[in-house]
């Protein structure tokens, strides 16, 4: 179980599925994210990769106004709708049960635009730059969002130079590598 950690959930515990092989932004990185963001009241949230649900629930609980998670696995699509539920967010929590590669275009056609945009790829699979490069071509952003980009110390991020997207912060905890963008 991952505990929200700040906001009027702060302490519920949210489940995890054990079935998949999920890696989960820790407590410790979630709380270090929400304390550089601050006030997210109002905000619309896309969560990429959104598993648990634990980032896109942690801004809701800190007053985000509505997440959008993106999800393709379909143990994970459950566990997020059963914390969703269990924490009376259903009605401020859009789920999509489909690939990145395909919700991106999907929202951006339906002029979707977000105010914060988490996208935390498994490790190792050249997800960050794919989705980076997805993002730059269906712009779900305007000149004031905030893009979090979770992703290993070890991957290589030099096309970094080459997006529009400025890079005003990077963090590390570990092998976990935090950036954040504007545009």
């Amino acid at each position: 179980m991952l505990r929200i950690t700040g906001g009027i959930l702060k302490g519920k515990k949210i489940f995890i599925n054990t079935r998949s092989a999920t890696r989960y932004t820790s407590a410790k990185v979630r709380e270090a994210l929400f304390n550089i963001l601050g006030n997210v009241k109002d905000k619309r949230i896309l969560d990429l990769f959104a598993g648990s649900g634990s980032f896109a629930i942690e801004a809701l609980s800190r007053g985000a106004g509505h997440a959008t998670c993106i999800e393709n696995d379909s143990h994970m699509v459950a566990t997020l709708r059963r914390n969703l539920f269990q924490s009376s967010l259903n009605n401020a929590c859009q789920v999509l049960y489909m690939d990145v590669r395909y919700a991106i275009p999907f929202l951006f056609k339906k002029s979707y635009k977000y105010d914060i945009i988490f996208a935390d790829p498994p490790y190792g699979k050249g997800l960050i730059v794919d989705t980076m490069k997805l993002l730059e071509e269906n712009p779900v952003y305007h000149d004031k969002t905030i893009v979090i980009l979770e992703y290993s110390k070890r991957e290589d991020i030099t096309v970094f130079n080459s997006f529009k997207l400025e890079t005003i912060t990077v963090k590390k905890y570990g092998d976990t590598v935090i950036r954040m963008l504007k545009a």
